[in-house]
């Protein structure tokens, strides 16, 4: 009996030694892993491209970097939406509360107001979808020894007059050339008294000789065709002109679209403002201070070498 009670005690202390033993060690017991964190995330997928009420927002889910987007559901507001895109009536934020299986998350996404374009103003040259400011104007009536030259249409007989109109940014390059500049050269009918009719009288139909366009310095396109259009208010001639020294003062209110040879080649012009004028010979390639004394020579760039494009047969 006595070796029977030993006996179990010598056991049990070995049992318990054992157990011990094992966990002191810090043996991990057999068995499966620890499963991998799943991480849910949610987000709008298009944030550069959509912004602005009526925009199409897309979403997009990740599941430890896996794209689950086609098994999510999207709520926005607290409303179901089909698929993953949505497209707002309503500015400000939006919260979204994406679902697959039982993963959440949540996100919010911000609606502007779309601006209005800021629609150009003032005086300026419009070319390639921008808008370049102009801010003096000048015309110049071809004359010779004192004189304005006449120019005959040889089938009808109806008489012209030669005009240089350019509007210019006074802002000029390190060659003393205007930065934007839109210049035409026009015969322009005369008066049924015989008279000089200035570009913005209106007295008839103006014909273009030749005329450029140049931008930030750089030559733009030589004009093809060209259309003025004159506002029936602002237009006005210089009084007593013909009887006084230039330069002459006058006002215009216009606008003129041009065209060049090559497809894409168009600038438009828009002048509202006083214009200084004068009289003097339209030689190729002239600086403005060599056609009229009392023009800054800053004011126009050399006048270019331009072939003929009217549509008239014109002579002296």
């Amino acid at each position: 009996m006595k070796i029977n009670k030993l006996l179990f005690f010598l056991l049990a202390v070995f049992s318990l030694n054992s157990c011990v033993e094992y966990v002191d060690n810090g043996t991990k017991p057999d068995g499966p892993e620890k499963p991998e964190e799943q991480k849910f995330t949610a987000e709008q997928a298009n944030p550069d491209d959509a912004k602005y009420v009526g925009d199409v927002f897309e979403f997009k889910a990740m599941l430890n970097g896996v794209d689950v987007t086609a098994t999510t559901k999207f709520r926005i507001n607290g409303t179901n939406i089909p698929g993953k895109t949505y497209t707002p009536v309503k500015t400000g934020d939006h919260s979204v509360i994406a679902t697959m299986d039982n993963f959440t998350a949540n996100f919010k996404f911000k609606v502007l107001e779309e601006e209005e374009p800021v629609e150009p103003t003032g005086n300026r040259i419009e070319y390639g979808g921008k808008s370049y400011p102009v801010d003096a104007t000048v015309f110049i009536v071809h004359a010779k020894a004192g004189a304005i030259v006449d120019f005959t249409d040889q089938n009808t007989g109806d008489k012209f007059n030669l005009w240089a109109m350019a509007s210019t940014s006074t802002a000029v390059d390190g060659n003393d050339d205007p930065l934007h500049q839109f210049v035409t050269y026009m015969y322009v009918p005369k008066k049924s008294s015989g008279e000089t009719a200035f570009p913005n009288e209106g007295s008839g139909t103006l014909i273009l000789y030749g005329g450029y366009v140049v931008i930030d310095g750089n030559d733009a396109f030589e004009m093809n065709d060209v259309t003025y259009t004159f506002a029936g208010t602002g237009n006005t001639v210089p009084q007593n002109w013909m009887t006084q020294q230039p330069p002459w003062l006058g006002t215009g209110n216009y606008t003129s679209d041009a065209t060049g040879e090559n497809s894409g080649e168009s600038a438009k012009l828009f002048w509202n403002g006083n214009y200084q004028a004068g009289a003097n010979q339209l030689v190729q390639k002239p600086k403005m201070g060599n056609i009229l004394n009392g023009f800054d020579a800053k004011q126009i760039k050399n006048f270019k070498n331009l072939k003929s494009t009217q549509i008239l047969k014109i002579k002296k």
